[in-house]
C-alpha cells in the first residue's frame, strides 16, 4: 500500500522538529536558571555600563525677538478693544492688529474745539472793547490838552490888570486842566495795558484748546495699531490665561500681543524642584511638539531661574523655570505658543555600576543588596551615588558580575516583589 505523497513529505519535517525540541528546552531551560532561583527570587547581574540621568518637563515655545503692540499711553486711563486681529493669524505691514474705542478721543477734540471757538470770540470781543476805550480815552485827552493849552494861553498873571480873584481862579483852571490830561493819559495808557493782559489770556486759553486738539488727534491716531512688519501675530495671555477681546478694558502700556520674529525660537519649559538637582546652563535636551508626533528637536539649556516657583495659585509645588534654545528652528511649522515637551540631561557616565532600585533595601540603618552566593543570598552593604528613575548607581561593595536578589530574601516568596526596598537616596541624589 502505497501513502500518500503529502504524508511522505511531513514526516522529514516532524522528525527535525523533534530533534531540535529538546535542545530549545535546554537553552531555555539554562536561561531561566541564570535568572531565577529554584525558589522564585529574580535576580540581576551586576555590570559596569553607561549611567544616564535625564528629567522631563513641559513648556511652550517662546520667540527670542519679537515686535511688542502695547497700549497707548498718551490717555492716563484704561482704553476699550473696537476691533482686534485673529490670535495666530499672518499679517503683512499695514494691516490692522487692534483699534481701540475713540470715544473718549473724539469728545475731547469737540470739547478743545469749542474751547478755541470760545477763546477766539473772546480776544476778538476784548480787541474790540479796547479800540472803542482807546478811541474814547484818546478824546478825552485830546479834549483835556485843548483845554490846558487854552488855559495856559489866557492864563491871568498880571494882578495890576486883573483883580487878584481872576489870577488865582485863572492858575487854577490851568492846574484843573493839566491835572485832567495826566488822568486821561494814564487812562489811556493803563487801558492799554489792561486790554494787552486780556488779550494774552485769551491766547492762552486758544494754546490750551489747541494742545487739547492736538493731543486728541495724536490719540486718535495712536488708537489704531497696525503692523509694523510681516509676521505671525501672537496675543499677549493674561493671568488667567486668556488673551484680550472686543470690548475688552486694557491700561495705558500694557501688552496686547507681539510679532515674533520666527527664525530664532526658544522653549521655556518647567522642571519640578524635587527633579532639578544638577540643572545648569549648557546641558543638552531634546525637545517634542505637541501634534508632531516622533519629530524630535536638538536643544541646549541656555538660562535657569534661581528660585523655584509656584506656576500657579491653586498648587504650593515649584518648579525652576528653564529657557532652551533650539540648534534649527523650523519657521514653516513652528508656532510661538505651541506646547512643547522637553527632556534634559542631566549627567551621563560610563563604567557605572547601577543597579534597579528594586534590588536595594534598608536593613538596620543601612543599605544593603542581597548577593547570590553559595547557593543562598546574603546581605551586602553598599555605598550608593547617584540616581535616576529607575537606577542607583552603587560606588562601593559590588563587582561586575555579582548576582543580586530584585527582592528581599529573607521575606516569605507571598510577599510581593520589592516589598522593604530603601527609597531613593535622597542625600546622594543630591
Amino acid at each position: 500500500m502505497r501513502l500518500p505523497r503529502f504524508r511522505l513529505l511531513r514526516r522529514p519535517r516532524l522528525l527535525a522538529t523533534a530533534a531540535l525540541l529538546p535542545v530549545l528546552l535546554l537553552i531555555a531551560g539554562a536561561r531561566l536558571m541564570r535568572a531565577v532561583r529554584p525558589d522564585g527570587i529574580a535576580t540581576f547581574e551586576v555590570r559596569a555600563g553607561r549611567f544616564v540621568r535625564e528629567v522631563s518637563a513641559g513648556g511652550t515655545l517662546k520667540a527670542v525677538k519679537a515686535t511688542p503692540i502695547v497700549v497707548p499711553v498718551e490717555k492716563g486711563r484704561s482704553q476699550k478693544v473696537a476691533a482686534l486681529a485673529r490670535d495666530g493669524s499672518l499679517l503683512k505691514a499695514g494691516d490692522l492688529v487692534v483699534e481701540f474705542d475713540p470715544w473718549d478721543a473724539d469728545r475731547e477734540a469737540a470739547d478743545g474745539k469749542a474751547d478755541l471757538s470760545s477763546a477766539a470770540a473772546k480776544i476778538e470781543k476784548i480787541q474790540a472793547d479796547g479800540v472803542k476805550t482807546a478811541r474814547s480815552l484818546t478824546l478825552d485827552r485830546d479834549v483835556a490838552k485843548e483845554q490846558l493849552s487854552r488855559a495856559q494861553t489866557f492864563l491871568l498873571t498880571d494882578d495890576r490888570l486883573f483883580s487878584r480873584n481872576a489870577v488865582i481862579e485863572s492858575q487854577l483852571d490851568r492846574d484843573l486842566y493839566a491835572r485832567k490830561a495826566d488822568v486821561a493819559e494814564r487812562k489811556l495808557t493803563r487801558n492799554g495795558r489792561l486790554s494787552a493782559a486780556e488779550k494774552a489770556l485769551g491766547e492762552i486759553e486758544a494754546g490750551k484748546a489747541r494742545t487739547s486738539i492736538a493731543n486728541a488727534e495724536k490719540s486718535l491716531r495712536a488708537l489704531r495699531i497696525v503692523a509694523p512688519h510681516d509676521g505671525l501675530l501672537v496675543l499677549e495671555r493674561k493671568w488667567t490665561g486668556e488673551p484680550p477681546f472686543v470690548g475688552d478694558s486694557l491700561w495705558p502700556g500694557q501688552k496686547v500681543a507681539e510679532i515674533p520674529d520666527l527664525s530664532q525660537l526658544e522653549a521655556r519649559v518647567f522642571v519640578l524642584e524635587a527633579d532639578a538637582a544638577g540643572l545648569k546652563p549648557g546641558l543638552a535636551a531634546r525637545l517634542a511638539i505637541e501634534g508632531r508626533p516622533g519629530a524630535e528637536f536638538a536643544a541646549s539649556v541656555v538660562r535657569v531661574d534661581p528660585l523655584a516657583k509656584p506656576r500657579g495659585r491653586e498648587s504650593p509645588v515649584k518648579y525652576f523655570e528653564t529657557v532652551l534654545a533650539l540648534e534649527k528652528p523650523d519657521p514653516s511649522f513652528m508656532r510661538p505658543g505651541e506646547r512643547v515637551r522637553a527632556v534634559i540631561r542631566l549627567e551621563e557616565a560610563e563604567g557605572v555600576v547601577a543597579i534597579p532600585r528594586g534590588a536595594l533595601f534598608e536593613k538596620d540603618g543601612k543599605r544593603v543588596v542581597y548577593r547570590r552566593e553559595n547557593g543562598g543570598f546574603s546581605p551586602v552593604e553598599v555605598k550608593v551615588g547617584r540616581n535616576s528613575i529607575s537606577r542607583i548607581v552603587v560606588e562601593d561593595g559590588l563587582r561586575p558580575g555579582d548576582r543580586i536578589a530584585l527582592r528581599d530574601p529573607s521575606l516569605k516568596a507571598a510577599s510581593p516583589a520589592g516589598a522593604g526596598a530603601a527609597g531613593p537616596p535622597t542625600d546622594a541624589a543630591r
